[in-house]
């Protein structure tokens, strides 16, 4: 059973509110009182919508975490001759 599956059995959901919008002319609506800043949306085959709240994470910690990451000890000194053979390459 995966992960979404345990998810949606152990939550019951609630209707908290519920009001009428109009989409403006670029086709946008406003959520109040949103809990979040982003959303990943699904269109539904029905014409419904469903937004589930995201946290993205800023592009410089998923550098900064990629870049803390060693490779694993076999490949060590594979990786060491290669960054060698790049200094070693022209630039321009």
């Amino acid at each position: 059973m995966t992960l979404d599956r345990k998810r949606r059995r152990s939550t019951a959901v609630t209707v908290l509110d519920a009001y009428d919008v109009v989409a403006d002319s670029k086709r946008r609506i406003s959520l109040r009182q949103a809990k979040a800043k982003y959303f990943h949306v699904l269109a539904l085959s029905n014409g419904s919508y469903l937004l589930e709240p995201r946290v993205l994470v800023p592009m410089s910690v998923r550098i900064d975490k990629v870049e803390a990451v060693k490779p694993p000890k076999r490949l060590r000194p594979l990786m060491h001759r290669l960054g060698q053979a790049l200094d070693r390459l022209p630039v321009g």
